[in-house]
């Protein structure tokens, strides 16, 4: 405690010094600066040693001095170059797998088995023959990437029995093709063959061949034999006629009470094709001509002016020859002599 308590009463002791001595000023010190120094003494001059001459000094000492061995110090390549280097071949490597990958993955697709196709299911059709015909079309055996679908779909299109066809691709090695069939509605009856027609005017086929023909109504074809030897599955008939006979069938027995007739179809004098003229045959003997589609009096009329003249000649007990309804409202009919 003494000893601490003595620390704290001592105090420091402070001296001044006797002489204090002023800091030099700037002439002095630039003075200082810019005393002269001594002069540089002259060498002698002496000639070079054998070391660097490769020739013996005339005098003085000879030091021999041997050359340093060569040694390689190769220069440390930095950080960031060898990442860049590193990064440049990964890539490159990388790269070069996925090119080979996909020559390998492109070869396979191509050149396998596998991918070739071996089925083709037909959906849509009942029809045998149909189905064999498409199935043989030759899809079988082609390569599932490679295989022309739009070709093969319009060629499918083309044939008389189908309306529209769709074809789908089942991995790895099928196709499923799927057809809409035409509806007959029509028969049409050459010298040849009777055959169903649709509502486009296509022939599809032979009508004994067509399912649900029986009970279709017929129209007889009267035209030229050059003309009639064209008519075959797949022909195109004037859509025009065929949506007019089928008016025709429809409406002629309501309104002229007629239900057993013939329609014939034919050309004008002097036409071998073309739109024609339709014909109505009775079991009664007399015939009348309709006109054709594209003739300015509605059929409506003509029908109703046929009736008419059906009326007056039962009234008046006349036996028709024919009755023309070619002409508007100027109708023609002729009757039997006995």
């Amino acid at each position: 405690m003494s000893n601490m308590s003595e620390s704290r009463q001592s105090k420091r002791t402070v001296s001044t010094p006797e002489l204090i001595e002023q800091p030099a000023t700037w002439a002095e010190r630039r003075a200082r600066v810019a005393r002269p120094t001594a002069p540089r003494t002259a060498h002698r001059r002496v000639q070079r040693t054998l070391a660097r001459t490769g020739m013996a000094a005339p005098e003085g000492p000879v030091r021999v001095v041997k050359p340093l061995p060569r040694s390689y110090t190769p220069i440390p390549v930095r950080s960031g170059e060898q990442r860049r280097r590193r990064t440049f071949w990964r890539r490159f490597l990388t790269i070069f797998a996925l090119v080979a990958l996909a020559i390998v993955a492109l070869g396979f697709a191509l050149f396998s088995p596998t991918f070739y196709i071996g089925q083709v299911t037909v959906k849509g059709t009942n029809n045998t023959t149909l189905a064999h015909t498409i199935q043989h079309m030759g899809m079988l055996g082609q390569n599932i990437f490679l295989i022309d679908i739009a070709g093969f779909t319009s060629r499918v299109d083309a044939q008389p029995l189908v309306s529209s066809a769709d074809i789908e691709k089942v991995w790895p090695n099928a196709l499923t093709v799927s057809v809409v069939e035409r509806q007959p509605v029509l028969l049409w009856q050459t010298p040849r063959a009777t055959y169903s027609v649709d509502n486009h005017g296509i022939v599809i086929g032979l009508a004994s061949e067509t399912a649900g023909a029986d009970h279709l109504m017929t129209v007889v074809d009267m035209r030229s034999k050059e003309v009639i030897q064209r008519v075959q599955p797949g022909t195109q008939l004037n859509a025009g006629d065929i949506a007019f006979a089928r008016q025709v069938f429809a409406q002629l027995p309501g309104v002229a009470g007629i239900s057993a007739f013939t329609l014939r179809y034919d050309v004008g004098s002097g036409q071998s094709s073309g739109n024609g003229s339709f014909i109505v045959q009775s079991p009664q003997g007399w015939i009348a001509y309709l006109g054709g589609a594209d003739d300015t009096n509605p059929l409506d009329n003509r029908l109703v002016e046929l009736q008419q003249i059906l009326s007056r000649a039962q009234q008046q007990q006349l036996t028709l020859a024919t009755i023309d309804l070619r002409y508007g409202l100027r109708p023609v009919f002729t009757v039997k002599t006995s």
